[in-house]
């Protein structure tokens, strides 16, 4: 016998971002209302450089948000994949009852 299970979520369950340290794997979670932009460096080690200065922190799209928001999670997703970043980007969400 198979069983699956599966959480779908909507983007406005999202209560807080998880920034994770690829280094040392310490997590850094901010509240979806304080998310500005990706900390510049790992805040637990302050050695991990998550970005620098050039480091874009904002796209402008002539396009709808939910548009912009699929291009971004699939060029996240190739990131993730070829471990080009210093950190990990988790998503939080209150588990259902």
């Amino acid at each position: 016998m198979t069983i699956e299970r599966r959480m779908i979520v909507g983007i406005d369950d999202v209560k807080a971002v998880r920034f994770e340290c690829s280094k040392w794997g310490a997590r850094t979670p901010i509240a979806v209302g304080s998310l500005r932009e990706v900390p510049q460096q790992c805040p637990s080690c302050n050695e991990v450089w998550w970005r620098s200065n050039d480091f874009v922190t904002h796209v402008t799209t002539t396009g709808p948000a939910a548009s912009a928001f699929i291009q971004e999670v699939r060029v996240l997703a190739a990131i993730t994949r070829d471990k080009k970043d210093a950190f990990r980007i988790l998503l939080e969400f209150e588990e259902p009852k």
